[in-house]
């Protein structure tokens, strides 16, 4: 390769490197197909080629990317990271363990693999191992707060309450702002039967981040266990004006209505649950014990025995 071929190609490298810092993934695309046809063995351009095909959602192009890079230099772990990445958003979990592995394997201290790793895992329900890889990254990287709170949300799932709410506490610790965190710490608590605490964390999410829907609404939940149906139905509302196609919100504020004998506002919510999902919240209202003191109404029985959508 002569060098003014050379320059061209690192010309049209940096060109979409630039593009891809941007976010102008089409236009990096067809700087790095530039420099590819100055140089078609440049592994640094397929590979980014391959992330600005993957922030498209082109994951199976991103895939052929990354291979071609790596057919080039098989020991590329930051690609073989990637391909992983690729694979997991296409639900391949298995290829894309084996490809956070290879990853691993030519570089055993790569926190972003191990972790990734473990997201892979949650992903596909594994989650005893998924732990495993996140106690791994938080080795390489203690202060690692996302590896914190996805151990959290890993560790929940197995219903292993203390210690995910010890894991979310340390995310929390390094990010204090972090309202996913705030939240999902919340939904342990919840989980685990802590309502007022879980109320609390809620809070905190909300305060953090207002628009947080989920929140407005997992502290309804919350307050609905307590028995406060009228704050949790105000926290309903919250959560519907932020995401008026929530039906679960609908469903949870009819539930609530009903229980403070708000007949007409418990009609009208369930109404709008079922026209959000027809079968699910009929069959819900149907055989639910909240609604037992109007399920005599006329209008309650006309929604329920009315034909599915």
């Amino acid at each position: 390769m002569t060098q003014t071929i050379q320059l061209e190609a690192e010309f049209f490298f940096q060109q979409g490197l630039r593009q891809l810092q941007a976010e102008k993934f089409e236009a990096a695309i067809s700087s790095l197909d530039n420099a590819l046809k100055c140089k078609p063995d440049y592994t640094d351009a397929l590979s980014q080629r391959g992330f600005a095909l993957g922030n498209l959602g082109r994951h199976e192009e991103a895939i052929a990317s990354f291979e071609n890079a790596l057919a080039i230099q098989p020991d590329a772990s930051w690609v073989w990271f990637n391909r992983g990445i690729a694979l997991g958003k296409l639900g391949r979990y298995y290829e894309a363990l084996n490809s956070f592995d290879r990853a691993i394997e030519f570089n055993p201290d790569a926190s972003a693999a191990w972790h990734n790793r473990g997201i892979t895992l949650v992903d596909w329900g594994q989650y005893e191992k998924a732990v495993k890889s996140f106690d791994r990254t938080l080795q390489l990287r203690p202060d690692a707060y996302w590896a914190w709170y996805n151990r959290g949300n890993a560790l929940s799932s197995l219903g292993k309450y203390l210690e995910a709410l010890n894991s979310f506490d340390r995310a929390i610790e390094f990010k204090p702002d972090s309202a996913n965190a705030w939240h999902n710490r919340g939904i342990a608590l919840s989980d685990w039967g802590n309502y007022e605490k879980a109320i609390s964390s809620f809070e905190r999410t909300i305060e953090i981040k207002p628009d947080y829907y989920k929140a407005w609404f997992n502290k309804s939940v919350a307050l609905g266990k307590l028995g406060r149906y009228v704050e949790a139905i105000a926290c309903c509302d919250r959560a519907l004006e932020l995401k008026p196609d929530y039906p679960t919100a609908w469903y949870n504020k009819a539930c609530y209505s009903a229980k403070v004998s708000q007949i007409e506002i418990a009609i009208a919510s369930l109404e709008q649950a079922i026209s959000l999902s027809p079968e699910k919240y009929r069959h819900l209202a149907k055989h639910d014990s909240d609604f037992d003191n109007i399920r005599a109404s006329k209008p309650f029985e006309a929604l329920i025995l009315a034909e599915s959508d």
